[in-house]
């Protein structure tokens, strides 16, 4: 049986994301980043070497952007 990583999870979706702008797919890999820890220095350099530094920058925003909400409800 084969099991990915959060941070293997979050490549693939990712991908398609980066190759098909697919938002959802963004939307996901947020989530995932939101709900475990990821080797983000793994997924920079994955996504230099794919020519898509720029989609890096918007998904570590969004994932970001995600945490300060949840941690504002928290609050509460």
């Amino acid at each position: 049986m084969l099991v990915l990583s959060p941070t293997d999870s979050c490549r693939d979706r990712l991908a398609a994301f980066y190759h098909w702008n697919d938002r959802q797919s963004l939307s996901v890999a947020a989530t995932i980043g939101c709900l475990h820890r990821l080797k983000w220095a793994v997924i920079r350099e994955w996504s230099k070497k794919e020519g898509f530094a720029d989609r890096f920058e918007e998904f570590r925003r969004t994932v970001r952007q995600r945490r300060s909400r949840r941690s504002t409800k928290r609050r509460r």
